[in-house]
């Protein structure tokens, strides 16, 4: 089923001295933003105009061939994807429009300088609404729900998955794409696979916490991985045991009830952290 595409880049363009008419576009989007992932009442750019253009086309050139490549996959859904401009400080997710109501894919263009960039991180964010439509227990309304330590690896372990299904990719491009070079991801990943039982223990530990910012998946300190998106690793590694114990492909795996999905995903981190 065809995509509908819904481009906020020329509003922003026309109106960037005038913030309160560019939010005034989707007011339902831009509050979600500013208050889950941006600065309230924070500047959106400036960027260089032509910069925005080419990103924000660049992501349009890729969307036919990921949407191509999900409904290969049995994943034929409707999907709203948003482009705008946003303020820096995320690639996009999904969110849940209640004027539509439907979750809505959305991406700051500012974020995708290149074509594995998109391919890789677009198909994650879409992964994450297709996961939310069919689980919506996994979504977020408040801060804490969103930061919750094991909600997170739940998501974005079936994310980062599934984009490394999909795209055919091996850990570190699913990860990472291009986005940082090849010799820091490579030294990244190889402290996480030193760390993997540790990092294990860790999560279980902080399982139902909610820390104001969850150091699992952001990026604090490039030295440690358990404050540098090492959480992607290790929900990937988690997913991974689950896929091979179940059998499961993408489609069964979104699908999965959340208590199910929590239960495994608990079990294999626990077969992380204590190795045979």
């Amino acid at each position: 089923m065809p995509w509908q595409i819904l481009d906020l880049v020329p509003d922003y363009l026309r109106w960037q001295g005038d913030p309160d008419a560019y939010r005034a576009r989707y007011p339902a989007l831009f509050q979600h933003y500013e208050r889950f992932w941006g600065m309230p009442g924070a500047a959106y750019g400036p960027y260089p105009e032509h910069q925005i253009r080419d990103q924000a086309a660049l992501v349009r050139s890729r969307l036919p061939q990921i949407a191509a490549r999900l409904a290969a996959a049995g994943l034929d859904d409707p999907v709203t994807v948003v482009l705008l401009v946003g303020q820096g400080t995320t690639n996009g997710h999904a969110f849940w429009d209640p004027d539509a109501q439907a979750f809505v894919v959305w991406l700051p263009v500012e974020a995708y300088a290149t074509p594995l960039q998109v391919d890789v991180f677009v198909t994650h964010e879409v992964l994450h609404g297709l996961h939310y439509t069919r689980q919506p227990a996994l979504y977020f309304r408040t801060e804490a729900e969103q930061h919750h330590v094991g909600r997170q690896l739940l998501t974005e372990g079936v994310a980062t998955w599934g984009t490394r299904a999909l795209l055919g990719l091996d850990d570190l491009t699913a990860l990472w794409a291009d986005y940082v070079p090849p010799d820091f991801a490579r030294a990244w990943y190889d402290q996480c696979r030193r760390r993997e039982p540790e990092m294990a223990r860790r999560a279980l530990a902080a399982w139902d916490t909610s820390p104001e910012t969850n150091d699992w998946f952001a990026m604090w300190d490039e030295t440690d991985v358990t404050r540098y998106r090492g959480g992607y690793y290790l929900g990937l590694r988690a997913i991974d045991a689950v896929q091979q114990r179940l059998g499961l492909d993408l489609p069964a795996l979104l699908a999965m009830e959340t208590p199910r999905l929590r239960q495994a995903v608990q079990a294999a981190l626990r077969g992380l952290a204590n190795p045979a």
